[in-house]
């Protein structure tokens, strides 16, 4: 019997309703290649990564104890479809059709996507059809989303926002291209081992009683947040100050793939949190 009290069913539920997803957020980036190639293509992604970070933004400050709690969160994550409307007011053409549809891909894999994580939520806390509030808490139910939402930023979002940068940077510049935007990606994971690694070894001599700063702790974390945003910054700039599409569309797609990537280490954060 299908139910979604069984946690089976709960995690089924969920995988197939993703997998849904993926499939008119596919239909999402075909149409908005069609109308406008590569620039409707980063439109079209930016416009859903917006509307997840939005989620995940409401995760960290809505999500309380209580039926109203699940509520207001399940409010947030639905104005998640705002950046798909906006562009709906503009179509006045008939040649706009494209536009119809793509934005109805995204309104519709936002509805979806955030209607199936409150039901996962809600079902959580139901014992023999009965909502319990003490089954619904707080550490259980963040676990819930970070597990959620872990899928779709490693497995989406960051890789594709990342090809994305690496195929713009070599339509652009060719092998240098892609040898610029291969080194400016490792920067965000590079960058991590190297902070990992220096903090480690400063908090190591802090407990041996050689040192007591963690200035360089401090360093490292800025340098990595720096070589990882700045570039694709400058190249988002100098693409709007040169009216060239390709190398704004390339910044983008750079700065959400490490935006992605930071995001990916925060919610791996929260899973893994007391283990």
């Amino acid at each position: 019997m299908f139910s979604l009290e069984n946690s089976f069913i709960r995690i089924l539920f969920a995988a197939i309703i993703q997998f849904v997803c993926l499939m008119t957020t596919i239909f999402g980036i075909i149409y908005a290649s069609e109308r406008n190639k590569w620039s409707g293509v980063i439109k079209f992604l930016s416009e859903s990564a917006i509307s997840l970070v939005w989620l995940i933004l409401g995760s960290a400050i809505l999500l309380r104890y209580s039926l109203w709690g699940l509520a207001a969160y399940t409010i947030w994550g639905t104005l998640g479809i705002v950046p798909f409307i906006f562009p709906l007011f503009k179509i006045q053409k008939k040649e706009n059709l494209l536009n119809w549809q793509e934005m109805i891909c995204g309104i519709s894999t936002v509805l979806l996507f955030d209607g199936t994580l409150t039901a996962v939520l809600y079902y959580q806390g139901v014992t023999n059809g009965i909502f319990l509030a003490d089954k619904f808490f707080l550490e259980k139910s963040l676990n819930t989303v970070g597990c959620f939402l872990i899928f779709p930023v490693i497995l989406f979002f960051m890789p594709v926002f990342s090809i994305s940068a690496l195929i713009l940077g070599t339509l652009r510049e060719k092998f240098s291209g892609f040898l610029k935007n291969l080194l400016l990606l490792a920067a965000a994971p590079g960058g991590f081992l190297l902070f990992t690694g220096t903090a480690v070894w400063q908090l190591a001599k802090i407990q041996a009683g050689e040192s007591n700063s963690i200035f360089s702790i401090f360093a490292v974390a800025a340098g990595w947040v720096i070589f990882m945003f700045v570039p694709y910054g400058f190249m988002l700039w100098r693409g709007r100050k040169e009216k060239d599409e390709m190398k704004i569309n390339n910044g983008i797609a750079g700065i959400w793939a490490v935006n992605f990537f930071m995001l990916a280490l925060c919610l791996l954060g929260c899973i893994c949190r007391g283990r």
